[in-house]
């Protein structure tokens, strides 16, 4: 007898992992919109105070926990799984490696575990950054296929073993799987996972200088978390893609210069000094190098980022100027 058995139910729900964070509880919101029943999963839920009208339940459980996650497809009729839990900053998986790799590698072993045990459909959310630093010179957009000459940090190898799981439970097991690729995620409720967007405009916002000698120039490929829920979305809807593995961003580099430029068209007294160059720190931790190529996303899932830099901006700096009314001082 299968041990993870249930009960026949009339309904099927999508089990998000890490779904309170930032991709999760905006993918999940973009789910539940469109009709479908959705559960959330997450060692550390927080109020989602953030996105309107939140009615999804959330579950208190640990993706590296196998358990916990036996236990929720138990409760649930889950038919799917959008894998968004992770430890997602370089700094935090060099500062805690082997916390982080229990996290994004463990943790994803064990969704494919037990997607392959329910036969389930697991759609992981990877990043660009198992590109290395492909088009370092060129800046010339990154196929899917490209494979890098080196893997640049611990974030990027825990992505790059997650994804060789979830390839190799597909190939072994007939499991069906998709990959999404999307890098430098933005928008309303970022905490932890901090970018030159949410920094420079947090900076602004609470009437802050932000003044950077070097960095202007320095160029990067942004995703606001709307086009990204978008995908995941498509990704669900998209049953037999030709794919498997996909870029998502927004569609173009968009350098320091530019971010400081659109944060001054909402907030024109923004104290803001941008240098030449590239950003020290992030050059440290994640190479320059092409946005993905979107030619698969457009093509198999009907994928198009709607949201431009500046309109992103303008979107998560009205959530950032309500929530200083409402608390009086903090942004």
């Amino acid at each position: 007898m299968d041990p993870l058995s249930l009960q026949q139910k009339p309904s099927s729900s999508i089990l998000v992992t890490g779904g309170t964070g930032l991709v999760g509880a905006y993918s999940a919101k973009k789910l539940a919109d469109e009709g479908l029943d959705v559960v959330c999963l997450d060692s550390a839920p927080r109020q989602i105070d953030f996105i309107q009208d939140w009615n999804i339940p959330i579950i208190r459980g640990d993706v590296r926990e196998l358990g916990d996650l036996i236990r929720i497809v138990r409760q649930y009729p889950v038919t799917d799984v959008i894998h968004t839990a992770a430890v997602a900053t370089e700094s935090a998986c060099r500062n805690n490696p082997i916390n982080s790799f229990e996290v994004n590698v463990k943790g994803t072993l064990n969704v494919a575990e037990v997607s392959r045990l329910k036969d389930l459909r697991l759609i992981y959310l990877s990043s660009q950054a198992v590109y290395g630093d492909l088009h370092q010179k060129d800046l010339t957009p990154i196929k899917e296929e490209e494979a890098p000459r080196t893997i640049c940090g611990v974030y990027a190898s825990h992505k790059m073993m997650g994804e060789t799981i979830i390839k190799s439970y597909s190939q072994l097991y007939g499991l069906s799987t998709l990959i999404l690729r999307p890098t430098w995620v933005y928008g309303p409720g970022q905490t932890a996972v901090q970018n030159p967007v949410s920094i420079i405009l947090e900076k602004a916002i609470k009437k802050e200088p932000f003044i950077l000698k070097e960095g202007g120039d320095h160029p990067l490929p942004y995703t606001y978390v709307k086009d990204l829920a978008q995908a995941v979305l498509l990704s669900i809807r998209t049953k037999n893609p030709k794919h498997s593995v996909f870029n998502v961003d927004g569609g173009r580099l968009v350098t320091v210069r530019e971010v400081a430029a659109a944060v001054r068209e909402v907030i024109p007294d923004a104290k803001i000094e941008v240098g030449p160059g590239y950003w020290p720190t992030i050059s440290q931790q994640t190479p320059v190098r092409g946005p993905g190529d979107l030619t698969r996303a457009r093509q198999d899932l009907g994928y198009e980022p709607r949201y431009n830099i500046r309109e992103g901006i303008r979107e998560f700096a009205r959530h950032l100027l309500a929530r200083k009314r409402l608390s009086g001082n903090e942004v």
